[in-house]
């Protein structure tokens, strides 16, 4: 009987002390307090670099001026930190996820998803992520012909990233023969493989590259034959986009994962964080993403920002996953996800 008092009475303890949290203010909350950014790879790569930069600087932007600290949780392409934040993790504004395309993994790879995209209260987007076909230079693929022809390898994260998905849409669209290997946990990891020779190359995000890596741009030890965005960069102005060598249906399914780039540079928080503590973090993030400081910062990592409220990024989300089930089976055919 005591047994089942004390359980009891540590039940109501809990209960009181969730109730106190949740009816704190957002200052009195975020005082003093520690907030994880959680992200779905491991150290290294393009998240990494902005779960630091926005580290350095959300803080100052919010209420009680928290904290932050970095949470890896890597996993089917961003679908297990994405989880865990939507039901498992604290619904009190104490964890923020550094998002993947969400969108995409639910209606691409609905198999053990428990997130709703659209149920997910969003933050904003600090950019949308550019992705390019980074090519070693001791390798063959240097341009769209040599891709036809070329029997290469290209790595890849999991079949719910889209790493894999545009090499696989890229191999079908081209009707070309390499080779995708998958099972890489970061993009740093990619680069590695790259480097040493393990893989000729994968689609990378295009500050993976320009960042820590600048020096492989500037000394011609890559090679960009193609990009995987909506438009030319102006970064890259020779480099054709896939929809532009496509056409027909593999061009229409290119623009369809483009448009899914926004969510893998966004913030997010769990369905049910009080209102006022969702408010106080887009109000900081708005703040944030205008600071010059955090510009400045972000201009010498060589991190682009583009910044969209956090109502276009839940706009942009209802559109993915509103698409009729017979243009879905079309993209889940062409980049491998049946």
């Amino acid at each position: 009987m005591r047994k089942y008092i004390r359980a009891a009475c540590s039940a109501v303890v809990v209960a009181m002390a969730c109730a106190i949290a949740q009816a704190q203010t957002p200052e009195a909350f975020y005082k003093g307090r520690s907030v994880s950014i959680v992200m779905g790879t491991g150290p290294g790569g393009s998240y990494d670099l902005y779960a630091r930069l926005i580290a350095n600087h959300y803080g100052k932007h919010l209420p009680g001026n928290p904290t932050f600290v970095i949470e890896h949780m890597p996993g089917a392409g961003g679908a297990v930190a994405a989880n865990n934040l939507f039901s498992v993790a604290p619904q009190d504004g104490s964890k923020i996820l550094l998002a993947h395309s969400l969108p995409l993994i639910e209606t691409l790879q609905p198999s053990n998803i428990r997130f709703k995209s659209t149920e997910y209260q969003w933050i904003g987007a600090y950019d949308q992520i550019s992705q390019v076909l980074a090519i070693w230079h001791t390798q063959p693929g240097r341009n769209v012909a040599d891709l036809k022809g070329g029997n290469i390898v290209l790595g890849a994260m999991g079949r719910n990233h889209l790493t894999y998905q545009w090499a696989t849409l890229l191999k079908d669209g081209l009707g070309a023969q390499f080779k995708i290997v998958t099972g890489y946990t970061t993009g740093g990891a990619l680069n590695i493989a790259m480097e040493k020779g393990e893989i000729a190359g994968w689609p990378a995000a295009w500050e993976n590259l320009s960042g820590r890596n600048a020096h492989w741009l500037r000394d011609k030890l890559v090679h960009i034959p193609l990009v995987f965005t909506l438009k030319r960069m102006r970064e890259l102005p020779d480099a054709p986009t896939l929809s532009e060598i496509t056409s027909g249906e593999a061009r229409e399914i290119a623009e369809f994962l483009a448009s899914g780039t926004v969510h893998a540079r966004a913030l997010a928080a769990g369905p049910k964080v009080p209102a006022d503590r969702i408010e106080a973090l887009r109000k900081g993030f708005d703040a944030m993403v205008a600071d010059k400081a955090f510009l400045a910062e972000a201009e010498k990592l060589h991190l682009a920002i583009e910044p969209r409220s956090a109502k276009e990024v839940l706009d942009l989300a209802a559109k993915i996953v509103n698409a009729s089930p017979e243009f879905i089976a079309k993209v889940k055919k062409a980049v491998g996800a049946e």
